[in-house]
């Protein structure tokens, strides 16, 4: 069975560096103990990417072998639900980081370096492989739709409508105070979170299955030397911003987040088309609730990352994140189209006109 998650949420205003529950020098100490202690001993570290969660990446170099190593400090991050998905997500047949060490009172993972290139990276260079890379992506999520259900959803605990309210709230909080200098009345928030609820009450037509979480361009790689589904390399799966992984909902969840990427956009047409091969080959019937699921996630996501890049890059002078507002935005509108978006679409209408 899954090891206990710990219900953390990170306050939205909390920022990273409050976040950290040790100093500097004695983070340091855990570190170089662990490495000492595996076979990656005296191992050079350089630092890897940031991202919008309170972990640190580093890269360790022995001779011509490379590994990374997660730096996910207790208690708002738990890396045993890290190992945990892990071995799931392997025993589905995905591709995804052998776990070489791990010392989980501290927080750190010692894991297999995918290299530097993420989907964003090739597409960001090249975006004529659009369809290439998002088709894989694609058939990754139709083999997790089709998974041995007593291996996915193994102690899965469900992506609730109250943590969707938690995060969609973040729009409230941060990005018109921040973007747009006001705060709207407390009438108007209260009834901004009173529809949404409505919203996501009506869109649980389908079985839960398990989520990746930030299936998105950014978490995933091209393994060329290795076949099928087996070609994508997936990492960040544990959704451990907030320690709640191993997580469960709509099937339209991760095909959403990763053909509505918040940091990318894709034509209309490929998305439709990819969309409708999911639908197609998972044989789900009912496409206009797959639709309308589909929707109102994008409207919960788009409204939560609006907040989110609000704080970042406004409250945490992380301004690199700024410049993804604009797809934000972009998704919302569209998913705001839908019918049963009706409610939601006449809030922003009166409430939220402004766009960035």
């Amino acid at each position: 069975m899954m090891p206990a998650v710990p219900t953390i949420y990170m306050s939205a205003s909390m920022s990273t560096a409050a976040a950290m529950t040790k100093d500097d020098t004695s983070r340091e100490t855990e570190i170089e103990t662990f490495i000492a202690s595996t076979d990656w001993a005296g191992a050079a570290r350089a630092p890897l990417r940031v991202d919008a969660s309170v972990r640190r990446y580093y890269r360790l170099t022995k001779g011509d072998k490379t590994a990374v190593l997660m730096d996910a400090r207790p208690p708002l991050e738990d890396t045993t639900t890290f190992v945990f998905m892990a071995e799931k997500l392997r025993r589905i047949g995905f591709s995804v980081p052998e776990i070489y060490g791990a010392d989980h009172p501290h927080g750190l993972v010692l894991m297999e370096d995918f290299g530097d290139e993420t989907f964003f990276d090739l597409l960001t260079r090249d975006k004529s492989r659009a369809r290439e890379l998002l088709t894989l992506a694609v058939d990754a999520l139709i083999a997790k739709y089709k998974a041995d259900p007593k291996v996915a959803l193994d102690g899965c605990v469900a992506y609730s409508d109250e943590y969707w309210l938690f995060r969609v709230e973040q729009f409230l909080k941060f990005y018109l105070p921040q973007a747009h200098d006001r705060t709207l009345p407390a009438e108007a928030q209260a009834e901004y979170l009173k529809i949404f609820k409505a919203t996501l009450d009506a869109a649980h037509y389908f079985p839960p299955v398990l989520l990746h979480g930030d299936y998105g361009a950014q978490n995933l790689f091209l393994l060329a030397d290795r076949a099928g589904v087996k070609k994508l390399g997936i990492i960040d799966f544990q959704d451990m911003t907030d320690a709640r992984g191993n997580m469960s909902g709509s099937p339209a969840f991760d095909l959403m987040f990763l053909l509505q990427d918040v940091r990318m956009t894709f034509p209309v047409e490929l998305e439709e088309e990819l969309k409708a091969k999911f639908i197609r080959e998972t044989g789900i019937t009912e496409i206009e609730k797959f639709n309308a699921e589909y929707c109102t996630i994008s409207a919960a996501q788009s409204a939560k990352c609006l907040g989110l890049f609000a704080r970042l890059g406004y409250v945490e002078k992380r301004e690199f994140y700024l410049q993804f507002l604009p797809n934000c935005w972009r998704n919302l509108d569209r998913s705001l189209q839908h019918p049963a978006l009706a409610d939601l679409k006449q809030w922003f209408d009166t409430y939220a006109t402004e766009r960035v």
